[in-house]
């Protein structure tokens, strides 16, 4: 069933988050002294990025919200893109 796929047709989304205050895991000090860093304890915001991909057309659409993803947030992305009509949450 897969070899029946165009593959023009495929668009691959992926999800990411990163939590904004992370810090350096390496520091730097003159030999024999220890390294004394200090580094945000769980402050700032996650942020969350929706991408797309193509097997012709490269990088697709992207989207960036505060937060984590959750279903409204994977929908307003998939409304918000040049997808092909099947692909709208309104046809699932």
């Amino acid at each position: 069933m897969a070899a029946e796929v165009d593959p023009s047709r495929l668009v691959f989304v992926d999800e990411m988050g990163v939590h904004t205050s992370l810090a350096s895991l390496y520091g730097y000090s003159p030999e024999g002294e220890r390294v004394r860093l200090k580094a945000p304890r769980n402050r700032g915001k996650n942020t969350t990025l929706l991408a797309s991909i193509t097997l012709l057309g490269g990088m697709g659409e992207t989207m960036a919200v505060e937060g984590s993803t959750d279903r409204g947030v994977f929908e307003a992305y998939l409304e918000s893109t040049p997808f092909h009509p099947s692909c709208k949450p309104d046809r699932w």
